[in-house]
């Protein structure tokens, strides 16, 4: 049975006017995303090819190159901005949250990619963009990144950069601060120990403010580093509510880590394994979402809401961090864990559907539709 999502018609109503009060701030990653399509076949110029349909016979045609050589066109779709953080930023900005980013957004001027991102943002640039060429498939997608210039993204960096004076002061402000992107960022340990030891005890208590964090696929990171940074995460409980924000992928890995019975892509199963981790990690919220719905646990319960899937999407590298930003913003807001994950796949539902970044607005019309 389809998902009604009509209970969010008087929430978001409600909530309407309260989203201009609200202020964010995130990082620290920033990329310029490549998408593109792999060719399987052409046999004109131009844009009269065959793509591949999935990444399983991509993948195939790699492995029979095996100890020979071959090449795969790519057809550039599009560039944007890319990275966790600045896409969900962009989300929640998009929304009328007052949205603070703090990235390698291209120095000493701002990427042009990321021109139009500063018109609404305050972007605060410490850095040059990293660059990922995105292969999307209907069932998936293959991000390859060169990701250098995060190297430089470390506490030292950000001390010289802001200084702590202004970091205090942007949290000060901010009901939510999202740290994203831990398995690209080497340094991010480095901001995370600055914010716990030196940044926080100077901020006034919130109880209320929420702490974001994404890992984004830790899989090329030992179990001993991925023990570490949730150790760093739960420490963040102390001076608000965290939220794990993790895909499929990411929750089995940390179910391993934690010594918890992995979940599958199942609705029962998922909750389960995100209630251990919550319990486990001592957080606020577990969430994770796979491809077709999204599930999450909280000190009250876990819940789990099937998204509006479609075999046919425009665009997919993206949709995790409008789910992310729909989530977040729904919780700002005070919704029930329902109607955040509710949110959550649509946002990310309208964002593969159409290509575009929606508002509430946007979403309250594409409530009837569903």
């Amino acid at each position: 049975m389809p998902t009604d999502y009509s209970s969010l018609n008087e929430a978001i109503n409600e909530a309407l006017p309260r989203v201009a009060s609200l202020n964010a701030i995130l990082g620290f990653d920033g990329t310029v995303d490549v998408v593109c399509k792999p060719v399987e076949s052409r046999k004109v110029i131009g844009d009269q090819f065959t793509a591949f349909s999935k990444m399983r016979d991509f993948g195939q045609r790699i492995v029979d190159a095996d100890g020979k050589s071959a090449m795969v066109e790519i057809v550039n779709e599009l560039e944007k901005i890319g990275g966790n953080g600045p896409i969900m930023a962009n989300a929640l900005s998009k929304s009328g949250v007052a949205t603070d980013y703090i990235g390698p957004l291209g120095q000493p001027a701002i990427h042009p990619v990321y021109e139009g991102f500063a018109e609404h943002i305050k972007v605060h640039s410490i850095g040059q963009p990293a660059l990922t060429h995105a292969l999307e498939f209907p069932n998936g997608k293959l991000m390859l990144s060169s990701i250098s210039s995060y190297d430089a993204i470390n506490a030292p960096t950000l001390q010289t950069a802001l200084g702590p004076e202004a970091m205090v002061r942007l949290i000060q402000q901010s009901q939510l601060c999202c740290l994203l992107n831990w398995t690209c960022l080497p340094g991010l340990n480095s901001i995370l120990s600055w914010l716990l030891e030196a940044l926080l005890p100077e901020v006034k208590p919130n109880e209320e403010r929420l702490f974001f964090f994404d890992l984004a696929d830790p899989s090329m990171r030992s179990s001993e580093d991925i023990l570490e940074v949730l150790d760093l995460i739960t420490g963040f409980e102390k001076s608000g509510r965290v939220i794990l924000g993790m895909n499929l992928n990411e929750a089995q890995q940390v179910c391993r880590t934690l010594q918890i019975p992995e979940p599958v892509s199942e609705h029962e199963s998922l909750k389960k394994a995100l209630s251990g981790i919550r319990e486990k990690l001592g957080i606020h919220i577990a969430m994770a979402h796979p491809t077709t719905f999204a599930a999450c646990a909280t000190p009250d319960g876990s819940w789990a809401v099937d998204g509006p899937h479609t075999e046919t999407p425009l665009i997919t590298t993206g949709a995790g961090d409008h789910l992310n930003a729909g989530f977040c913003l729904a919780q700002l807001l005070n919704f029930t864990p329902e109607d955040s994950l509710k949110l959550g796949v649509l946002f990310s539902g309208y964002y593969v559907r159409k290509a575009e970044t929606p508002n509430l607005a946007d979403i309250l019309k594409s409530i009837n539709v569903h």
